[in-house]
């Protein structure tokens, strides 16, 4: 054994003991005390997700009452008040589809899937994958159609590689 491999050993012992003393005295700090406004905060939020939670569901139930201008109406407010929410914008998208403006609602559930991209994730409650794929397959049709009609039109085009996008992330997660 030479002396760079006693300096070598030596310089491992000290890191591994240094180490060591770094964790001991850093045991417990994984888990701070939140102040009282971090606390304030995360309950407001509890506060508004159940909040949320009771509107939506009572949009829901006027949405199945056949009346979709006032659920689309409460959807905006909703929308407005909540907008960093995906919860919103795809019941916004579920509204549109239900009045049959297939495009309208694939850039609602875009939106929606921008927020919160779990409703592609199989593996949570809040998986939409199937549903979205049927109504992107919709708004794509629709599309098509009127781009024969006008095919210099540069709105569709736009509407179409959304479309596509959404394509792509839906085969992405629905494998």
């Amino acid at each position: 054994m030479d002396r760079l491999d006693r300096i070598s050993i030596w310089a491992i012992v000290a890191l591994i003991i240094s180490s060591f003393a770094l964790m001991g005295r850093h045991t417990g700090e994984a888990r701070p005390d939140r102040s009282s406004q971090q606390r304030k905060v995360s309950s407001d939020y509890a506060a508004a997700n159940v909040e949320m939670g009771d509107r939506i569901k009572q949009i829901r139930n006027i949405l199945e009452g056949d009346s979709p201008v006032k659920a689309e109406a409460m959807a905006m407010e909703l929308i407005q008040k909540y907008p960093y929410e995906g919860e919103p914008r795809m019941l916004m998208g579920d509204i549109l589809m239900r009045k049959q403006e297939a495009v309208k609602a694939m850039l609602e559930y875009r939106e929606a899937i921008d927020l919160n991209p779990d409703y592609l994730d199989k593996k949570t409650p809040l998986f939409q994958g199937k549903k979205l794929k049927v109504a992107v397959g919709e708004a794509l049709v629709e599309i098509e159609r009127k781009m024969k009609l006008n095919p210099g039109d540069e709105s569709l085009r736009a509407d179409r590689k959304i479309i596509y996008y959404l394509q792509r992330k839906i085969a992405g997660s629905c494998s």
